[in-house]
């Protein structure tokens, strides 16, 4: 999954801070523990003491075999006479150990090379808030998308009936989400939930380990431009849309259309679906005019390659403005 620099930067701060705040507490344990039982203080230096001699004999060849043996002995019955001081003052066998937050990595990040679930952990929630500082997630889920704004009514599917369907199938995407998930075009008019939904699922599918964009089309496209024209830092979006997991664009077509955006979408498009990442896409627009802004080629891409999630009813927004007067 794709994060940024500053989500690693935070992590591993984060990660730092915990281990720095286990080995702290760790000390004052010991300090509360040998000023009650000096004796404890004499255990550890035989411990430490056989424990230096084992690494020392270690190089002396055959000959230090039993030596070796005889200080591991020795060390272990020091280690026997601590953990009876502290069972006799009234400590826990294990309460001078440091006790990490995660005790599989030690709150390190890294398990023999590999990511530690902490660290994912910590990445996942970074996201989420990220994410959430900038779109309102816990304000749009699948438990409070309303279907009674959605009439059923008509001779054919009504609209409630079609966004009943268009519900369960975004909920089942987000919870089985996969690099092998289709990418989705969510069209229909404005103010039918499609931006609702497309939050529902980043914040389902960041909370189950997914790295997500979640951006509009307009935002996106405005800052590659500054990019490519050198008029921002060189941050390299254009290779964060393509990596991550999911990438979400929103309202496109709300953009201004020039060559640099009709030429931009095609190459995201195009790149992710190449390399097997799902996006999806939200619009107003309808196939035809898909077609018209952003060429026959684009289109084409899109309608052939994506699940098409069509959004029916009648302006939500302003029904529920309607229902509070």
């Amino acid at each position: 999954m794709t994060y940024s620099s500053s989500d690693y930067e935070k992590a591993t701060a984060e990660l730092e801070k915990r281990r720095l705040n286990a080995q702290q507490a760790q000390k004052k344990r010991h300090d509360e523990a040998a000023a009650k039982c000096p004796e404890l203080l004499s255990a550890e230096r035989e411990m430490a003491a056989a424990g230096l001699a084992v690494i020392k004999a270690l190089g002396m060849g055959d000959d230090a075999e039993k030596y070796v043996s005889q200080l591991r002995n020795a060390n272990l019955e020091a280690q026997r006479k601590r953990a009876q001081l502290l069972k006799e003052n009234g400590y826990p066998a294990d309460y001078l150990e440091i006790k990490y937050t995660c005790p599989v990595c030690e709150d390190k990040g890294f398990v023999n090379g590999k990511m530690c679930m902490c660290q994912k952990k910590i990445l996942r929630s970074l996201a989420y808030n990220r994410l959430c500082s900038k779109f309102p997630l816990d304000k749009c889920t699948f438990n409070n998308f309303d279907l009674k704004y959605y009439p059923d009514n008509g001779d054919d599917i009504t609209p409630y009936q079609r966004m009943e369907t268009v519900l369960d199938f975004c909920k089942n995407y987000a919870d089985d989400f996969s690099h092998n998930s289709p990418s989705l075009l969510m069209y229909g008019e404005t103010g039918l939930g499609k931006t609702h939904l497309s939050l529902a699922i980043a914040g389902t599918v960041i909370k189950n380990g997914g790295g997500v964009i979640y951006a509009s089309a307009q935002n996106i496209l405005n800052k590659l431009e500054d990019e490519k024209f050198g008029r921002s830092e060189n941050e390299n979006t254009l290779n964060s849309l393509i990596e991550c997991d999911l990438l979400i664009l929103d309202d496109l077509g709300a953009e201004f259309s020039t060559q640099f955006t009709v030429s931009a979408i095609y190459n995201i498009v195009n790149s992710r679906l190449l390399g097997g990442k799902p996006t999806i896409i939200s619009t107003n627009l309808s196939m035809k005019q898909l077609e018209t802004v952003y060429t026959k080629r684009t289109a084409s891409r899109i309608l052939s390659e994506y699940t098409l999630l069509r959004f029916d009813g009648s302006d939500i927004r302003q029904l529920k403005t309607a229902a509070d007067f």
